[in-house]
């Protein structure tokens, strides 16, 4: 493994950082071209734009004390900064550089007001090193755009700061070396037009921060970051979207910037990605999957951000990209005025166009992060699935959630997922988990921070919209260097539309092998609509839409409805392992199932109010599945033992047989007549995919294939399971059947629970 590493590097490395000469020609260096400045007195005429925002936000600093303080280590004096660089471009008034100097010399010198004295070298120490992204760049931008007209004393004065502030982060700054965190996208962009600012002016320590910058930043650490294995590859932020629209336009401007200098950076793949992941992990309603920390609290979901896609249209990206990016600002109306600067560059370039959507598949598969999501149409009014199943990431603010999955069915969203800030807790998510008694009590029974082998097993799309998806989370128990003490946990997730795609059922299979007795497997669904129970089942109303939760069949317990009253996982008293908080308000649908092989089968429906969805069992001699009406008649089928060929009898309609056998991904589909059924036999090796089998029988048997269609994305490898033995069957529909145990872990845990720290940014406006 690690020389596959260090071959993905080396190759990585070759091409993206062919050796480039230290920047030392005339000033501007950084992005700021005829073309660039033409463009800005052109749109200095109009009568709204961020020019025009930058103009007189300047002008407003300038002739008021009202952006003085500096709020967040220097966030105002960055704002203003920033403003009258890009109002001096456009206009060519002396007293927008005069500004801009002024604020320039408070982020170098001064910590909360302008004249305090109070920054300096120092600055960039508070909160491990968070301000770098603050100071840094925006000042390299002045010490570029203003060069001569900055005393020497000044330029002195900035180099000197720079290679303290430089010194200091690369020996204790925060995730210094790890691409996809946020503090690391602030240091590479500062130290990145830091080296551009300064070269040919810095001697020798300009020399090596150039050299540390092309080779080492961006042609090691980042360069592999942006391969088809790498923390980026797929498009999605893997803290999340609260951290991620400012370091993926810091990103893009920093790669610019040093191509521009002559630097081999190459970023246009990743920025199709991100314009993919931005298209397909918006709601029906225009809303942000967070995939991580959030601190949203009107909303399951964030606000699009302007910055993630002026990120696309300012950075090296295709040109059809940039287009569509800026057809997306257009479209979603969207200005960022704590960022004017990447604002006006975004806004410069070719006409905006709306991405072509509807000529786009459904379906997106975010590599890194192992996140699908899948709509049923482009429509406004389609049902829109996302699911995760990752391992550990070593990144901060994500949460140990694999299979977790929500659901919206158009601008309602029914089932959602809303884990506060900073959980540690599975249970704030709609994942499932296991009690693991070698992790530390007050962690138990969420899942862990140490796994390597989770992923899907199978993750597909096809043409009639079924999505069905296999998610083994059995590492996720591993404890640091121990393994995973669980030697099963697998859920399989099969979402079903109605014939015109606007209803959905999803049939959720959940299935372990805890390892004993007392290790217990938990469940919840959590909706934003107020739950009542009906038995065993349960139904809400989420706007127009009626959610229905249908217990198929349980192998223990009582499913309950709750409301938590919880907001967040901090509080004194609270276990992080089961903290239930959200964020928003919500009621639960809560199973908690025995060990040792707890089994549960879920209908979760989406419809309107006029639909009905049936759900009964459905079993064999070696298989079981759950049959569906009402809206679609379909049946989901998975094996309970044995291995080979399978013979299974249901209705006629779709069937989705999970466990189909297959050589090359192919099986051989045959059916008769049985009754009122058809009699099913799969067998390896064929025509049609398997893995899953899904077709559609006639009333007649007449099997009609349900072809895979194409993902958005390079769907990445599968798992394979990671049980180290063959897994016990599933008895039944949901049956109680023995399988191996672990034994039980002696003595007290030893080891500290070193969670990954997490770090809270300056909240964006």
């Amino acid at each position: 493994m690690k020389l596959a590493v260090s071959l993905v590097m080396l190759v990585a490395a070759a091409a993206y950082a062919a050796p480039a000469p230290e920047p030392t020609g005339p000033h501007p260096r950084i992005v700021l071209d005829a073309d660039l400045k033409a463009a800005w007195h052109a749109q200095a005429g109009l009568e709204h734009g961020p020019v025009i925002g930058s103009i007189k936000l300047c002008a407003n600093a300038r002739e008021t004390h009202e952006h003085d303080a500096g709020v967040y280590r220097g966030s105002e004096w960055v704002k203003v900064l920033q403003a009258c660089l890009v109002a001096w471009v456009a206009t060519d008034h002396k007293e927008d550089a005069t500004t801009a100097i002024r604020f320039m010399t408070a982020l170098l010198d001064d910590q909360d007001k302008i004249g305090d004295g109070k920054g300096g070298d120092d600055i960039v120490r508070h909160d491990d090193g968070y301000p770098i992204r603050m100071v840094g760049p925006y000042t390299a931008i002045a010490y570029d755009w203003l060069h001569e007209l900055l005393p020497p004393a000044l330029r002195d004065r900035a180099r000197s700061r720079w290679k303290s502030w430089l010194a200091w982060y690369r020996d204790k700054g925060y995730r210094n070396a790890s691409p996809g965190t946020n503090y690391h996208a602030g240091y590479v962009f500062a130290a990145s037009m830091m080296a551009v600012a300064q070269g040919g002016e810095a001697g020798g320590d300009g020399a090596k921060l150039w050299r540390d910058v092309v080779d080492t930043m961006w042609g090691r650490d980042m360069a592999v970051a942006f391969t088809d294995d790498g923390v980026l590859a797929g498009g999605d932020w893997p803290e999340g979207w609260q951290y991620g629209p400012l370091s993926v336009a810091e990103l893009a401007l920093g790669a610019r910037a040093l191509r521009g200098a002559g630097a081999k950076i190459n970023s246009a793949s990743w920025l199709d990605d991100l314009l993919k992941a931005h298209v397909y992990g918006l709601t029906p309603n225009d809303r942000v999957f967070p995939g991580g920390d959030t601190e949203e609290e009107s909303s399951a979901y964030l606000a699009v951000s302007p910055l993630t896609l002026d990120a696309i249209a300012l950075g090296d990206a295709s040109p059809d990209d940039k287009r569509w990016a800026r057809g997306e600002l257009s479209r979603l109306q969207l200005v960022d005025v704590d960022w004017l600067l990447f604002d006006a560059l975004a806004g410069v370039g070719d006409k905006p166009q709306l991405p072509p959507r509807a000529s786009w598949p459904t379906w997106y598969v975010a590599t890194a992060v192992r996140t699908i999501f899948a709509r049923t149409t482009w429509n406004a009014d389609a049902i829109w699935f996302v699911a995760k199943c990752a391992p550990t990431l070593d990144v901060d603010h994500r949460a140990a959630d694999a299979g977790n999955f929500a659901l919206s069915r158009g601008k309602d969203d029914v089932i959602v997922d809303p884990s506060p800030y900073g959980t540690q807790s599975t249970l704030t998510s709609n994942a499932p988990t296991i009690r693991s008694p070698q992790l530390p009590k007050n962690y138990q029974p969420g899942q862990a921070y140490w796994s390597t082998k989770t992923g899907f097993e199978l993750l597909t799309q096809r043409a009639s919209g079924v999505v069905a998806a296999r998610c083994d989370y059995a590492d996720q128990f591993k404890f640091q260097e121990r393994a995973s003490d669980i030697p099963e946990a697998v859920r399989d997730l099969v979402m079903i539309p109605s014939v015109d795609k606007k209803d959905a059922a999803v049939v959720v299979v959940d299935h372990a092998d805890t390892g004993g007795d007392d290790r217990a497997l938990y469940l919840r669904f959590r909706t934003p609509g107020t739950l009542v129970a009906s038995g065993d089942n349960a139904g809400a109303t989420v706007g127009s839409t009626k959610l229905t939760i249908q217990s198929v069949a349980h192998s223990s317990g009582s499913p309950k409805i709750a409301k938590t009253a919880l907001k967040d996982c901090f509080g004194e008293t609270v276990d992080r392992g089961n903290c239930d908080a959200a964020r928003i308000p919500v009621t639960d649908y809560r199973l908690e199932l025995a060990g040792p092989t707890p089994r549960a089968v879920h209908v979760i429906g989406a419809t309107g109010a006029n639909t009905a969805i049936s759900a009964a069992p459905l079993s064999g001699t070696d298989w079981a599945g759950v049959q569906l009406g009402g809206m679609r008649d379909a049946s989901v089928i998975w094996r309970t033992k044995g291995s080979g060929s399978i013979t299974y009898t249901a209705p006629p309609g779709m069937h989705v047989v999970l466990d189909a056998p297959e050589k090359d991904g192919k099986a051989t589909v045959t059916a008769k007549p049985a009754g009122n059924n058809c009699e099913v036999a799969i067998t390896a090796g064929g025509e049609v995919r398997s893995l899953p089998v899904i077709v559609t029988l006639d009333a007649t048997c007449k099997i009609t294939p349900d072809l895979e269609v194409e993902a958005g994305s390079t769907a990445p490898a599968l798992t394979k399971p990671s049980s180290s033995h063959v897994r016990s069957p599933r008895g039944g529909c949901c049956g109680a059947q023995g399988g191996p145990s672990s034994p039980t872990m002696a003595g007290a845990i030893a080891l500290l629970w070193m969670w990954p720290r997490r770090r809270k940014r300056l909240k964006k406006r």
